[in-house]
């Protein structure tokens, strides 16, 4: 073997080896999913929500997140309160993947732990697609088990078989061994101190049942029974001064203590009912709540000398607003206070006063946007949650911060997609991501002064194969449009269904385009919302047609206005011919005017 290839295996080993962790010890975060595009998967997961929460105190009567609607900047209507740096991403484009996995490596993340219910739920796409692209990067891949998934009717969907306690009991057995067999072992397993873990958030099985279920998985020869951290997450109260009270022991926590499991924080319990500076939630936490949380973990578990505790995790999380679910169907909004990033920090600095008796720390969440609790880089708070965790990561491990790569990964992400343009466009781009893989392995192995050269240079390969391009755009105003029926005072119904035809001239113009990017504007009447959709669809040739013809599916909010939205046309998914027959189809009880298209075009 030559001397630069043994220099890489060496390399590649200590990076698989997660030598970045030199005291051994680990910190993780919790992955929320799962959130798609129409482009990558023809829906739209978490990243879209709709319901009813008029039983909320604040008087806020509805969630309506349109993830479809775009405002004139591009931005889409997201189920959240911030929105991310890229954009709104599928969760399994592995360019995403890449981008999240080296951005947390370059912050002192040593893996994600997606929450996960099941074998075969969507949940577990997303944990097969995370462990492909995190065993190239060095980075490992868990679970946090979220087990009532299975004792809900989800699974009972898939498999009407498994419908009893009993039954998913014994399913429960399987997951369990799945687990062993898939995620425990393997490149990208999670490991602390050469023990396997996993989160185990509930609330699904009781202890009996668990216990009954652990007792049926065999482990390979070698391995040792993975460390269990349970979730602990009792409320509390207000004492009569007004000062949080938390839970400081209970017989449930007790009981899965005597299964071996550890006592570990999920978010701060938020006690105090809304008042008049804090309008919007139903309740809240003052970020001195936060703290006194964690207090009986730091006295009943971090602190303690009790040998059943093999692996002690802390925790921290940047703070909370669940704006975007509204309690998942529980009609209550919560806050905890970000305060600008202290209460992050102020987390941190709490935990890492117990460090040398820790042996990781646990993040909610990497991007549980939904709850408010990302640290993933945002439009609203940038990359700051990142430069927290690296600052504090780095003191816990006892290793350098180093701070300049944490722009890289964005770097990297935003020329895969130049590149992913372009090779659309039909232009050769395999010097560039040739380019782009060494960069992206690079910054995975630490070495970020080399990194920003080769993207540097992959940045020249782009811009010169950019400049080739022949862009020109494309825009067709309302009058230039066929509709299937006929206008009252401008205003169209999609009730039954309204067809828009493009002019048959620009519609060669896109059939003889190599590539284009495209929207359809209009405004409608915002009514009343009701339980029906209204869908925007069109002509595919995609499979399954049923899904990646789905351009838009939305809800009206009630504002009682008009609206004027951008939908995105993904040339993926449309069919554009000159035979007979619509583009667009809108099809649902909406009102709707001025509708226009709008195209650039590549040549």
């Amino acid at each position: 073997m030559k001397p630069h290839g043994m220099i890489f295996l060496a390399l590649f080993a200590l990076v698989a080896s997660g030598a970045g962790a030199q005291n051994g010890k680990k910190v993780y975060a919790d992955y929320h999913g799962v959130r798609y595009t129409r482009a990558h998967d023809g829906k739209l997961g978490r990243w879209e929500m709709h319901g009813d929460t008029r039983r909320s105190a604040t008087g806020r009567e509805r969630l309506c997140y349109n993830a479809d609607f775009q405002d004139s900047t591009g931005r889409h209507d997201i189920a959240a309160v911030a929105y991310p740096a890229v954009g709104m991403q599928s969760n399994l484009d592995p360019d995403y993947i890449e981008y999240q996995i080296l951005a947390a490596k370059t912050a002192g993340i040593d893996g994600f732990l997606i929450e996960w219910g099941f074998m075969e739920h969507e949940n577990d796409v997303l944990l097969r697609a995370m462990q492909t692209v995190a065993a190239r990067y060095g980075f490992e891949i868990g679970v946090n088990w979220c087990d009532g998934w299975l004792y809900y009717d989800w699974i009972t969907r898939l498999h009407p078989e498994i419908s009893t306690r009993e039954a998913k009991t014994e399913h429960y057995a399987r997951c369990y061994q799945y687990l062993v067999d898939r995620v425990l072992t393997g490149p990208a397993a999670p490991t602390v101190h050469g023990r396997p873990l996993f989160y185990l958030f509930g609330p699904g099985a009781t202890p009996a049942e668990y216990a009954s279920a652990a007792a049926k998985v065999r482990l390979p020869e070698g391995m040792p029974r993975p460390a269990v951290l349970r979730r602990w997450a009792e409320w509390g109260k207000l004492d009569p001064s007004g000062r949080y009270e938390p839970v400081r022991w209970s017989d449930e926590i007790g009981q899965w203590k005597a299964l071996g499991m550890i006592p570990t924080p999920w978010l701060p319990a938020r006690v105090r009912e809304m008042d008049a500076a804090h309008p919007h939630w139903d309740h809240y936490a003052e970020p001195d709540d936060a703290i006194r949380f964690l207090e009986p973990f730091r006295d009943s578990v971090w602190r303690s000398a009790d040998p059943t505790y093999t692996l002690k995790a802390g925790f921290v999380t940047p703070g909370m607003d669940n704006s975007g679910c509204a309690g998942w169907g529980g009609q209550h909004y919560y806050l905890i206070p970000r305060d600008g990033g202290r209460t992050y920090e102020r987390m941190w600095e709490y935990t890492l006063a117990s460090r040398d008796s820790l042996d990781l720390v646990f993040i909610a969440s990497w991007s549980d946007y939904t709850e408010g609790h990302e640290i993933e880089p945002t439009l609203e708070n940038g990359d700051r949650e990142l430069r927290t965790t690296l600052r504090y990561a780095a003191q816990f491990k006892e290793i350098a911060a180093d701070t300049t790569g944490l722009t890289l990964p964005g770097r990297l992400f935003g020329m895969r997609k130049r590149s992913a343009w372009l090779a659309a466009a039909r232009r050769k781009t395999a010097a560039a991501d040739a380019l782009l893989d060494e960069a992206a392995a690079a910054v995975a192995r630490g070495d970020y002064g080399g990194a920003s050269e080769t993207l540097a240079g992959a940045d020249e390969a782009l811009a010169a194969l950019e400049r080739t391009l022949k862009i020109r755009t494309l825009d067709i105003p309302s009058g230039e449009l066929r509709l299937s029926s006929e206008a009252r005072h401008g205003v169209w119904s999609a009730d039954p269904e309204l067809k828009v035809y493009l002019p048959e001239a620009a519609t060669r113009e896109l059939i003889a385009a190599r590539t284009h990017r495209g929207y359809v504007e209009f405004e409608y009447f915002d009514e009343e919302p009701t339980d029906e959709y209204v869908y925007i669809y069109s002509r595919t040739e995609r499979q399954p047609k049923e899904l990646f013809a789905t351009v838009a599916k939305f809800k009206t909010c009630g504002t009682g206005a008009w609206r004027r939205v951008r939908v995105e046309l993904a040339p993926e998914n449309v069919l554009y011919a000159t035979t007979p027959g619509f583009t667009l189809l809108f099809k649902g009880k909406l009102r709707l005017r001025d509708v226009r298209v709008h195209y650039t075009l590549v040549r």
